[in-house]
Parts: C-alpha cells; structure tokens; sequence
C-alpha cells in the first residue's frame, strides 16, 4: 500500500480583512450548495419532459420555491445570520435534508448516489457559532463529492464526544494519486479555515478502502 497522505491543520483565528473573507466564504458556502443543487434538478427535470411531465411540473415548481430560499439566504448571509433551515430544522435534520436533495436530483440526473446521515451525542447544547461551522462545512464537503468524485455513496458522521466530529467519507474517485489538495480552491480552504477559526482542526485523507474521508473537530463550549 502506498503511503497515506493527510493534512492537518490548527491554529489560533485569523483576524486580517475578516468581514471580507466572511462574505465571500459564506456566499460560497452558503448559495454554493443550493444552486449546484438546482442544476441537478434542472437536469433532472429536462430528463423527465419527454416521459413524466408531471413530475417533471412538481420539480419545477420545487425549484422555483428553492430559488426564493437562495434569494433569502443571500440576505441572511449580508446580514451574518443564520441558516434558515439550521433554525427550523436543527442540525442533524438540515444535513439531511441536504443530503436528500443533492442525493434525488443526482438521480433524477441519470446517475446513482446513496447518502446515508448518522449522529451521536446531545447536540443541543453545541453553541450557534459551532452548528454553523458543523452545517457548511458539511454541505461544501458533499457539494464537492457530488461535483467532482462520482461517488456512488457518501456516510454522514456527526459525533459529539468532548468535541464536535464532522466526518464526510465518500466511494469515489479519491485525492489525485501523489498530490495533495490544491488550496488555491474556495471550498477546501473554507472548510479548513471554518474549523481553524474556532480553535478546531481539519484534514482530508484517502478513504480505508478508497475515495476520500474529510474531518473536521470542532470545540464545544457547553454555556
């Protein structure tokens, strides 16, 4: 077996040109997600005229609705606030209803992929700023899978154990043999530098048995 590649990072936050940097991270993770969602389903949809007009009306109407709600977080992300579905649906139920839409809409798209969400630990007590860092980073992770590995399946960890553990492990393609993730990328280095500024840590890994596995740790400050 070759050896196996991690990076790791931790660090105390950054403060240089932050509001900045918010902006631009949050508008990537936060409409990033929901329109590489939307495109899917339009395909999805063009797939279905010439067989299902039915369904393909439903869907279309679900993404008319869908591109209000992209209009919305727009604003609560110039407004710094929170994930409207975070409020409403809580964490665990917000990822998974991520996952499921990404999950239907790659199918819809003539393609198999399986999304399987799981948690573990009383994640009430997690503080706002934590569910946020826990809820991007996990969707930009899965936009990223369904982007760029051609996973046919992806598992959902969110264990709370002294600290938060968001891990994404997915079948597909895997890290460019001999390379290492190129940082230049808006969506890695978000993710990263979501944990990091909470004092957390990040790192993407080959998979045990192929594709690749993202964790991130993040601190629990039980108020």
């Amino acid at each position: 077996m070759g050896q196996k590649r991690v990076m790791s990072y931790r660090t105390e936050s950054r403060g240089s040109d932050r509001e900045r940097l918010r902006i631009r991270r949050d508008i990537h993770d936060g409409l990033g997600p929901i329109l590489t969602g939307m495109a899917f389903g339009l395909r999805a949809a063009r797939n279905l005229l010439r067989r299902d007009t039915d369904s393909a009306e439903r869907l279309l109407a679900q993404l008319e609705d869908e591109l209000y709600d992209a209009i919305a977080e727009l604003r609560r992300l110039t407004d710094d606030s929170h994930p409207g579905v975070l409020e409403r649906c809580g964490l665990v139920e917000a990822i998974h209803l991520h996952a499921m839409a990404l999950s239907s809409r790659v199918s819809g798209a003539g393609e198999q992929l399986e999304i399987e969400v799981n948690s573990l630990g009383d994640l009430s007590v997690l503080t706002p700023p934590v569910r946020v860092a826990a809820y991007r980073i996990t969707c930009e992770a899965l936009t990223n899978m369904v982007r760029h590995s051609r996973a046919r399946s992806c598992v959902v960890w969110i264990r709370l154990n002294g600290h938060l553990q968001v891990e994404i492990a997915d079948d597909g393609v895997g890290l460019p043999s001999g390379e290492l993730p190129v940082w230049s990328g808006v969506g890695l280095r978000s993710m990263r530098d979501r944990a990091l500024e909470l004092g957390g840590g990040w790192s993407i890994e080959p998979g045990m048995f192929g594709g690749t596995k993202i964790v991130a740790t993040l601190p629990v400050d039980e108020e």
